[in-house]
């Protein structure tokens, strides 16, 4: 039986990071090499995509926080058998987040996200008085995303193969980036 609560959070956290990659992947690897200028110093593209990008990743990081958040939650409830008052006011979902599997990819997923979110506000803070650095921060929000995505094959059927799960592992990794270039990339030029 499915519960619905995982459900909402694993199609926020995974949706958000599809979304995320697919904006710094296509900033980087098709407006950029397409229509960068030069003129346009803070990003090489016109001010008003570059405004239209920074609200889409703004809303990408505040969904993929929450998503996380809300994992985290549902979890402990799981895992104690507890409702979502009880997890928060008692801190359960502390012991999830340091003695579990599940919490310590979390942990690095949201230390992931702290990353790409500070690239992000640094690219937003530096674009007037180092415009050339717009590029480099977002360019580098690619890498991030790439290892975010590494904690969901970690955490995946995939690490339970009985068989090489380092390639099934590997397989799931490449997998989740191909979804996120693709259909990330889609969803950003769409939005």
């Amino acid at each position: 039986n499915a519960v619905p609560l995982e459900i909402v959070w694993r199609v926020l956290v995974l949706a958000s990071a599809v979304l995320l990659l697919g904006v710094f992947s296509v900033y980087a690897m098709v407006l950029v090499p397409a229509w960068g200028s030069t003129k346009y110093p803070a990003g090489l593209l016109p001010p008003r995509v570059m405004s239209r990008l920074n609200w889409i990743v703004g809303a990408g990081l505040v969904l993929a926080f929450g998503g996380n958040l809300l994992a985290l939650v549902q979890q402990s409830m799981v895992f104690f058998g507890a409702d979502a008052g009880r997890v928060v006011s008692e801190q359960l979902y502390n012991v999830v987040r340091i003695g579990t599997r599940f919490g310590d990819t979390w942990n690095v997923r949201m230390i992931l996200l702290a990353i790409v979110a500070l690239l992000f506000a640094a690219s937003l803070y530096y674009r007037k008085s180092q415009p050339e650095s717009v590029r480099a921060f977002w360019v580098a929000n690619i890498w991030a995303m790439a290892l975010i995505f590494g904690t969901f094959s970690v955490a995946s059927h995939a690490a339970g193969s009985l068989l090489l799960p380092w390639v099934a592992i590997l397989r799931d990794w490449l997998h989740g980036l191909a979804v996120g270039f693709w259909a990330g990339g889609a969803a950003a030029l769409l939005a």
